[in-house]
């Protein structure tokens, strides 16, 4: 049994629950306006004034919450998706979900309008991540649908074209990954059965992943990130994340950043300038929480969204577009 997967039995504990008034509908914080729910999933929406802020995507059980950002204020809702496990950003605020049933939908910022479609046919793709210095999209496939046979990395070049197959010794069960500033790409997961956290790298120009041993001992695979200058891991367990400068494949541990209020229900955190965002996937008798944290620091949380959530699994921003300026007018 693959316990630390996306926890679906969490899912049904909670459905059952809510037949006895458990799992009834997060209580608002006082400052994110209420919309109704039956408003918000019925069918994809954003607001006209989507575009032009800072945005906060979070995939949920069925559906991607859209906030501004930081205000957290609902202002859409990405609809007709099975199970969207991931998302990640491109250099320009194109936000791509992964779902579950084997393609990875495309969307510009502030649109709920599919762009592009990647498809993932026999896989169960879970993280993406985007490389900086191609633009082409790396997508983690947790095994092989309808199967329990090992899962991959893909790295596409474009829709149209089959993507690239990666895999590690010892990865089985492909969880998240990131890419750093130079395009080598880190990826977490689990050994065969489920037995076992391990973590890897695909260097620039390579073709397999090599194993990469952490100091830190991590129970189950979280997010995956980049903060510039280290490679960040989450715990599922440990409502922490750590901070590592890797070299080849020699890991040294530079910080620890508790993640304090979340239970350890933290799959893939998001992360713009010194503000690490984390989904808590399940919180006592609340669906789940989206938390702001200080980075590096870490500790109590300074914001918290409770409103349209439903087990969030990924948190990313998309900045909105800077206008381009314009020169100024010469005198006639």
């Amino acid at each position: 049994m693959k316990w630390c997967a996306i926890n679906t039995r969490a899912i049904a504990a909670c459905a059952l629950a809510t037949t006895f008034a458990a799992c009834g509908s997060p209580a608002g914080t006082g400052n994110i306006a209420a919309v109704p729910l039956a408003q918000t999933r019925d069918a994809s929406w954003t607001s006209p004034q989507a575009a032009s802020e800072d945005l906060l995507y979070v995939t949920n059980l069925h559906d991607v919450s859209i906030y501004s950002y930081p205000q957290g204020q609902l202002v859409g809702t990405i609809t007709n998706l099975y199970k969207p496990y991931g998302e990640c950003v491109d250099a320009s605020g194109k936000v791509y979900v992964t779902d579950s049933l084997g393609f990875i939908y495309k969307y510009a910022h502030g649109g709920h309008v599919r762009i592009a479609t990647y498809k993932d046919p026999s896989y169960t793709p879970y993280g993406c991540a985007i490389d900086p210095t191609t633009g082409n999209l790396a997508v983690a496939n947790y095994e092989q649908t309808n199967s329990d046979y090992s899962g991959n990395v893909v790295i596409y070049t474009n829709p149209k074209n089959p993507p690239a197959a990666y895999v590690g010794p010892n990865l089985y069960y492909y969880f998240f990954l990131a890419y750093d500033g130079s395009g080598n790409l880190y990826v977490d997961g689990e050994r065969i059965g489920g037995f076992g956290f391990t973590f890897g790298v695909l260097h620039k120009k390579e073709f397999a992943i090599k194993d990469v041993l952490l100091p830190q001992s991590i129970t189950a695979p979280g997010g995956v990130g980049w903060d510039g200058s280290h490679v960040m891991v989450g715990d599922q367990t440990g409502a922490a994340v750590y901070e590592y400068t890797i070299k080849g494949t020699r890991a040294t541990f530079v910080n620890t950043t508790p993640l304090s209020g979340t239970n350890g229900q933290v799959y893939q955190f998001g992360l713009f300038g010194s503000t690490l965002v984390a989904p808590v996937f399940f919180s006592g008798s609340v669906f789940g929480l989206v938390q702001y944290y200080n980075y590096p620091a870490g500790g109590s949380p300074t914001q918290t969204i409770t409103q349209n959530l439903d087990f969030p699994v990924d948190a990313v921003v998309s900045p909105a577009a800077t206008p381009t300026p314009r020169a100024p007018s010469l005198p006639r």
